[in-house]
This record gives structure tokens, C-alpha cells and sequence, in this order.
């Protein structure tokens, strides 16, 4: 301690009296004015020089007309920036770059010129459209960035913009008519267009040479004027006639069936055992059957599995011919203290073979919310090699690599088993996924592969990717099918000297690249972006950038509307368009001139739930306070139909009456909605006669709904299920070996074209389900507090506490009655239903008898989601649901 005290006492001395640093030399006043003088002079050359090149800058860009954001860039290209002499850009200037410098003095004169034109184009703007345009609106019609991207909510007006956009353009002389190009994504559409900008901007000269297409039409010009000849469409791909293309791919499927048996077994097989996913490994599964005292997956034969892996075997087995036991008990007494009585997965009794099915991966390890898992994996091995008994082992890596099932099959045949596949085989449970369901993924592939680009090399390389935690033999054999299939397809293609869709978009966008095609336009719009592919991408690309500076790109869309991934389309268009386009503009517009403020805000809400939907804040003109949003809940279905009709009839009764009139014309205006076309109403031709002087009704699927309006629409059969809304007959997981990741928040597509039906109203939106299986929408909107649905023959019915997604429904049991969920096998929640806080409600679900042509096997068509089973009762054998369970009592007598 002395010893520190002592250094610490020399370094204190050593620093008083220690060597000074020197005294700085004088400077000499000559050389510090003549460092002055240099340096005035250097700032004064460089504010001379900044001064002459912002001059530049201004005449480059232009005076009294906006300035795009890429004139920086383009202009920097042949006027670089002056330099100081000893001082960065920052110090000279203060700003961090020349670009930055020449943006904000952009950017400056951008805003002086849109104020500006506020006012010298204020008669133009409030009088272009019936409605005078927005603040937002204007401002997307002046700002003439390289590429803008207007995000506009539903009823906002994104078609007066472009019209308005084009006016605008003519009357300020930044193109002449022949110089617009306006296109649509379908020909309703382009026509509207085409058909508002001839009437709205009738004073224009030659207004009539502005051309609005669809992206189809103007492919096609563009291929004939780049070859000299016009090519010609396939038959099959004709808009004219829809469902031709899949009819197409089915017809395709059909003959190779025919003439190669190779073909034959391997599309038999992947339709009968592959054709139904496991999911990736590790995650878990959600049941959807009960049966035999399981919860999971009912298999072909119709007992039910607890994972869609073990049903992947069964029905191998099943159309295999094999005789199997699923879960018997083991022929040893096996419960002790520790472990109950032991049930392997299969048993052959012919061999006397068990057979275990083990969720393990590749490394052997099991998935993380399996508990104690590998502890009862050995148990199982010691017991058979204490007893003596036969097993055979698979694992979740072995089935997904494609080893499991051909390994079983060699095992089988080495003791004796016969293999007979027989795919037409009639069983009591899951039937074969429908041979046109299969066309339609296989033809939904096909137009991703083609918009997008994609070589085999490039399906290859994604069926690696995928293969890791997915299932790769079924993406293998799914894109082994495809490829025989879509090589027939350009087979036919070529024979008939046709091209498709794809075929066109790719083909001008390579002829406008190359040069071969010339663009004369120089502003281009594009309605409905947010159902863009990526070969629509690479036409407007090629067609912006084929002039310099580029023409001007408007594109508007709403992403919360992006309906039709099923026709190649790619929502990510909207959400990278800065990352696709160089120097982006993201504008919106937030007023909507249809909705109610209520609904307008209860559909923002509903679909900004999923958080990758771009957010808006949406507000509206509509001043109405109405309730916008009901509901009505019926015991069945089928009255859903005759309660729609006296709400008509009452409606018809009150316009008859003078008390309900039309926002404009003469008609009141009513749209009936349906998930699918089936939706449609037999008695909407009589309602049509009976009440059509007062009200104007038409049906229309969710998705032909878009774009349209009604002052009220009516939404029928929003009802769970595999036909339900949503449809939960999910996307094919091949999809994504030609696509960009897929949304992972639940249903979201589904979510979007509920938001579309929602938002197709002026007045009002009537909703109507079955209190016995409401959708999980008005689920979802009912626990929030946005809806109450009104039981017209039922009780009241209340959201599952624990899911919330399904609705509480009372049943017996062996030990009384109890609120179970309406998901149940997928949601287990029980309440006993003597608790001191009874529920609202009591659905006692009543029997509904089959029609006579139903058979074992089918889905069945009373609840759409549960599969018809023959059962004995005390009246004989009849025909049953398999949801029986969960509340379906569909049922048909076979004693007949």
C-alpha cells in the first residue's frame, strides 16, 4: 500500500513540475491574410460555380411544370457537382449530398407549382367529375413523379382519378391524346374508362385517341405491330369463356391418363394418397374429425388418425388393398404405474406385424411441444424386444423424403402381403380429392410459372428449398405432373399456332425491351394494380423506361382488395413498388364516397387485423347514421332463402309506399352475395318479376362484385365450413414453388374478399348465417362488439372464450350436458351447462334428412364440411355425417 502511495506522489510531482508542452509560434500576419484571401476566394469560385450548376439544374428540369424525382439522378449523370477546394459537400452547402441539394430544391419548386395549380385548375378539378375531387385526389393528378402508386381505399374515387388525371394532362400540354395510355385489368373496366373519358372530357380535341385497353388487348397490338402479325389467342384461354382454361388442363389430365399408363398411376396415386398435405414438420395440427375416440383426420376407409402423416399411410393402405388395424391394443398387458396400456399405430394381423409411425426428423429429434417423446419411442422398441413381436418403424424425415412408404411396401411384400392398387376403390370415409379441383391448382401453377418467369432449373431449385421442412416426395410428385401437363399444354399451343395469356404479356414486354415495339406514350395509368402478376410488372416497366426521361407512371390499386391470386396475380406488387420502380411515389386516397361512417370504419378495422395490409386511415362523405351492419341467424341453412324474400317483400312495401326511395333513378338498389356462384338463389328470376318496379336486384359472387356498388347488399350463407366464407379449400402448398412467400396471417385473401362484399354498400350490409355454424368473420365481429346477429328461429348465440372463433353450442355427454365449441374436434373448450352463469342460448340442431342420391364416402351437402358414413341404428342402416358429433344431423335411411 506504502509502495502506491509512493507512485502516486512521484506521477502528481511529475505532472506540476514535469516539461511543458511549447508555447505555439507566432504566426506571421502576412501568410494568415494571404490563407484568408485564398479561402474567400475558394468559397466564392465554389458559390459561383453552385450557382450556375442550380441554374442548370432548374432549366434542366424545367420551369412551371413539376419536376420528377429521378431529375436528380438524371441530371447529376451529365452535370456533375462542383467541388470546394477544402470542404466537403456538407460543409460547403449543408446538406449531405449534391442529390439531396437538388431534391429539396425540387422538391421546393414542386410545392410552390402544386399550389399553384390548385388554384389556376380549380374550376377544372370540381367540375371534371360529379363530385368535385379531393384534396388527395388532386394532388395525384399533378404530381407527375417518374412512378406513382396511388394506395386508394374502396369507393374513393381510383377511376375519377385517372380520368381526371388524364384531363388534367391534356389541358396542361404534358401529352397529347395520342401520347395516354389507360389500362385495365379486365375489359368492363377499360371500357368504363374509356367510355367516362370521352363524356367527361368531351371539349378535349381528339380526346378519342386516348386509349384505354386491357393489358390482354394491348399485348396483342403490341406483338403485331413489333412482328407484323397479329397473333392469335387460344380458344380455351377466350375471357369470353370462363373456366375454359381449367376445362383445358382437365381435358389434358383425361388423354395422358389414356395413352400412358406410367402417367395413369402416378396421377392415380397422387389423387388417392398425395393429393392432401401434412404440413411442415414440427408444427401443429388442428383437428378436423372425431371418430373411434380420436380427434385429428379421418382417412379413406373413415376412421379417424391423429395426424395427417398417419393418414398419408392409411390410405396408402387403403388403396393398396392392405388389411390394417389402426390403434388396437397390443396383445401384452402393458399399464403400469408409469405408461397405460400400449396402442401401436398399425397392426397387419395377416403378418403379424406392428407398425409404428414416429414424429421424428431427420436427426432423430422430435417436435419441441412434444413432451417425454423419445422416452416413449424407446419404451415401445424394449416392449417389442421383450415380447418378441414384429415391428416395423417409420418417421415423419422418412415419409417426407419419399423413403417411408416405398420402404413399408417392400417390407409388405417380403412377408407375403399382395399390393393391389385399386385408386376407384369405394370407402366409408375421405373421398379422393375431385380430379377438377386438381386441374384448377395445376392451371393456378402454370400461369405463376409463366408470369413469372420461371425455368425448370428455377422449380428445381425452389423444390430443394421447400423440401427442408415441407413435403417434399408429394412437391416432387405434384411437379413431375405438371411438367407432363403443361408440356401438352404448349403442344396444343403450338399445333393451333395459339399463344395464351402468359404467352403475350411476356412477348410484348420482350418486343418494347428489345426495341422492336416503339412506345409513343408518355403517361401511362394502370388501374387495379394490387392484381398485377409479375409479367404485367415487367410490360409497364419496359414500357416507362423505354424513353428517357421515362414517361410518367400512375398506377392505382388497393391492396386491401387483392382478390385474385387465383389468377396469377401478386399481392407483394403493391408492397414493393418502391423496390421495383425507381423513384417511387406512395400517395393514397382515404375518402370513400360509398360507405356509412360506421361500416366504413368496422371494415378498416376488420381487414387492417392482418398487420402486412398496407394501413389507412379511411374516412367518408356518406353522411348516413343508420345501423349499416346486420345480421340474422337461422337454425338451418335453408331458411336463409325465405327470409331473404320477405325482407324483400317488405322493402318493395315501404318504396310502393313512398317511405324507402332510391338514392338516384328510380329503382332501389339491392345486390345479393355469394361466395360461389351455387350461392345464388333459385327464386331470384320470380323476385326479380314480382318486385322489380321498385327494386333493381342481381346476384353476384364476392369476387364479380368488385368494382361495383349497391345501396344494399345482402351476403348470403356466411356460414364455416370446407364451402364456407371463408372457404377453407386452402391453396395447394405446390403453389408456392412458383410464388413469393405466402401471407402467413390466417385466411388472409379470404379476409380481403370479405372486405370487398362489406364494402360494396351505400345504405346497408345484411348478413345471414346458421346459428349452428356462423362463419368466423361474424365470429370475430360479434366479439369485438361490431355486430349482434339477430336468431330469427334460435336462440342467441355466443363467441367460444377460448378459440373465438367458433360459437357455444349445448350437448350431452356421459356426464350430462355441456357448452362445447362449434370447432370442436379443432377447439376442445367444455362448460358445464348448470353453472351459476348460464349461457345465452340453447341450438338443439334438428335432423335434416338426405337426398336419395347421396352415397357413403361424399361430402356431405347439409354442412359441406363433414363426409356421409353408413352406420346401424335401432331403425337399421342408414346414412350419417361424420360431424354428427358436432352438431350435423344429416341422415338418410339405407333400409330401403
Amino acid at each position: 500500500m506504502e509502495f502506491l502511495i509512493f507512485i502516486g506522489v512521484l506521477w502528481l510531482l511529475g505532472a506540476i513540475f514535469g516539461k511543458k508542452p511549447p508555447k505555439p509560434r507566432p504566426v506571421d500576419p502576412k501568410v494568415a491574410e494571404e490563407a484568408r484571401v485564398n479561402a474567400a476566394q475558394s468559397q466564392a469560385a465554389f458559390d459561383e460555380k453552385f450557382k450556375r450548376w442550380i441554374e442548370e439544374a432548374l432549366a434542366f428540369a424545367g420551369q412551371g411544370r413539376w419536376i420528377p424525382k429521378g431529375t436528380a439522378s438524371r441530371f447529376l449523370a451529365s452535370h456533375p457537382a462542383p467541388k470546394h477546394q477544402t470542404k466537403t459537400w456538407k460543409q460547403a452547402v449543408g446538406e449531405s449530398s449534391p442529390e439531396e441539394t437538388l431534391r429539396l430544391r425540387y422538391g421546393n419548386s414542386n410545392s410552390e407549382h402544386m399550389e399553384i395549380q390548385r388554384v389556376a385548375c380549380d374550376s377544372f378539378f370540381k367540375t371534371v367529375e360529379k363530385n368535385p375531387l379531393t384534396e388527395e385526389q388532386i394532388f395525384a393528378c399533378i404530381c407527375m413523379d417518374d412512378a406513382v402508386m396511388v394506395v386508394a381505399a374502396a369507393g374513393s374515387g381510383k377511376t375519377s382519378t385517372m380520368v381526371a388525371k388524364t384531363g388534367y394532362a391534356l389541358h396542361q400540354g404534358l401529352a397529347k391524346p395520342e401520347q395516354i395510355l389507360l389500362l385495365a385489368f379486365n375489359k368492363a373496366t377499360a371500357e368504363e374508362v374509356g367510355v367516362r373519358i370521352a363524356e367527361q372530357l368531351r371539349g378535349v380535341p381528339q380526346v378519342e385517341s386516348v386509349r384505354s385497353s386491357t393489358f390482354h388487348a394491348f399485348g396483342i397490338d403490341v406483338i403485331a405491330k413489333a412482328t407484323g402479325k397479329k397473333p392469335s389467342l387460344a380458344p380455351w384461354v377466350d375471357p369470353g369463356n370462363p373456366g375454359a382454361d381449367v376445362r383445358e388442363v382437365g381435358d389434358i389430365i383425361q388423354v395422358l391418363c389414356e395413352q400412358d399408363k406410367a402417367f395413369k398411376r402416378d396421377w392415380d396415386m397422387f389423387r388417392t394418397v398425395y393429393a392432401r398435405d401434412v404440413g411442415k414438420w414440427g408444427q401443429p395440427d388442428e383437428p378436423e374429425a372425431y371418430g373411434n375416440g380420436v380427434r385429428g383426420f379421418r382417412t379413406a376407409r373413415g376412421e379417424v388418425v391423429k395426424s395427417k402423416e398417419e393418414r398419408t399411410i392409411a390410405d396408402w393402405l387403403f388403396y393398396n388393398g392392405v388389411t390394417y388395424e389402426y390403434e388396437r391394443a397390443y396383445e401384452h398387458d402393458t399399464a403400469d404405474h408409469q405408461y397405460r396400456q400400449y396402442f401401436p399405430d398399425f397392426y397387419y394381423p395377416e403378418i403379424q406385424l406392428y407398425h409404428e409411425h414416429f414424429a421424428l426428423n431427420g436427426k432423430g429429434h422430435a417436435p419441441k411441444h412434444f413432451k417425454d417423446y423419445l422416452a416413449g419411442v424407446e419404451w415401445k422398441r424394449e416392449l417389442h424386444a421383450k415380447f418378441g413381436t414384429a415391428l416395423f418403424e417409420t418417421t415423419s424425415h422418412g415419409l417426407l423424403i419419399g423413403e417411408a412408404i416405398p420402404t413399408l411396401a417392400k417390407a409388405l411384400l417380403a412377408r407375403g402381403v399382395r399390393l393391389v392398387f385399386e385408386p376407384d376403390r369405394e370407402g366409408g370415409g375421405l373421398s379422393p380429392v375431385q380430379a377438377q379441383d386438381l386441374a384448377r391448382s395445376f392451371r393456378v401453377f402454370q400461369q405463376h410459372v409463366k408470369n413469372n418467369g420461371l425455368t425448370r432449373q428455377d422449380l428445381q431449385a425452389a423444390l430443394i428449398a421447400q423440401s427442408q421442412d415441407g413435403f417434399g416426395a408429394r412437391l416432387r410428385m405434384y411437379l413431375a405432373l405438371y411438367e407432363r401437363i403443361a408440356e401438352e399444354w404448349e403442344r396444343r399451343l403450338q399445333r393451333g399456332n395459339f399463344i395464351d395469356f402468359e404467352d403475350m404479356l411476356i412477348l410484348a414486354a420482350g418486343h418494347v425491351e428489345s426495341g422492336a415495339y416503339k412506345s409513343p406514350f408518355v403517361l401511362i395509368l394502370a388501374d387495379e394494380f394490387q392484381d398485377s402478376s409479375r409479367a404485367r410488372i415487367r410490360l409497364l416497366k419496359a414500357l416507362s423506361n423505354q424513353s428517357d426521361p421515362p414517361a410518367h407512371l400512375c398506377v392505382v390499386g388497393d391492396d386491401w382488395q387483392g382478390i385474385n391470386r387465383f389468377a396469377g396475380s401478386d399481392i407483394t406488387v403493391m408492397t414493393e413498388f418502391e423496390k421495383t420502380f425507381a423513384h417511387a411515389t406512395r400517395l393514397s386516397l382515404g375518402t370513400t364516397f360509398r360507405c356509412p361512417p360506421e361500416l366504413c370504419d368496422i371494415s378498416s378495422r376488420f381487414i387492417q387485423a392482418n398487420p402486412a395490409q398496407i394501413k389507412k386511415n379511411v374516412k367518408t362523405t356518406n353522411p348516413l347514421t343508420k345501423t349499416p351492419l346486420l345480421a340474422y341467424g337461422f337454425a338451418e341453412q335453408a331458411s336463409i332463402v325465405g327470409h331473404v324474400e320477405k325482407q324483400l317483400a317488405h322493402m318493395h312495401h315501404l318504396a310502393v309506399s313512398g317511405k324507402l326511395t332510391p338514392l338516384k333513378g328510380r329503382h332501389i338498389t339491392v345486390m345479393l352475395l355469394g361466395r360461389y356462384r351455387d350461392d345464388r338463389p333459385g327464386a331470384l328470376d320470380v323476385w326479380q318479376r314480382r318486385f322489380g318496379d321498385k327494386l333493381s336486384i342481381e346476384y353476384r359472387t364476392a369476387h364479380g362484385s368488385k368494382g361495383l356498388e349497391s345501396e344494399y347488399v345482402f351476403i348470403l350463407n356466411v356460414v364455416e365450413g370446407n364451402r364456407g366464407f371463408p372457404s377453407q379449400i386452402q391453396d395447394d402448398p405446390a403453389l408456392q414453388l412458383a410464388m413469393p412467400a405466402p401471407d402467413p396471417f390466417p385466411v388472409a385473401e379470404e379476409r380481403r374478399l370479405f372486405y370487398v362484399a362489406m364494402t360494396r354498400a351505400r345504405k346497408q350490409v345484411r348478413l345471414y348465417t346458421t346459428l349452428s355454424q356462423p362463419s368466423r368473420f361474424l365470429v370475430e365481429l360479434v366479439k369485438q362488439g361490431h355486430l349482434k346477429i339477430e336468431p330469427i328461429d334460435g336462440e342467441a348465440l355466443e363467441p367460444c372464450p377460448q378459440c373465438g372463433r367458433g360459437i357455444l353450442q349445448l350437448r350431452s355427454g356421459p356426464y350430462g350436458d355441456f357448452h362445447g365449441c362449434s370447432r370442436f374436434p379443432a377447439c376442445t373448450f367444455k362448460l358445464k351447462a348448470d353453472q351459476d352463469a348460464p349461457l345465452k342460448f340453447q341450438v338443439k340442431p334438428r335432423t335434416q334428412r338426405l337426398p336419395a342420391s347421396t352415397r357413403a364416402g361424399a361430402q356431405c351437402p347439409v354442412c359441406k364440411q363433414g363426409v356421409l358414413q353408413s352406420r346401424n341404428g335401432r331403425n337399421g342402416s342408414f346414412l350419417g355425417c361424420s360431424r354428427f358429433q358436432s352438431g350435423c344431423k344429416a341422415t338418410r335411411s339405407l333400409s330401403d
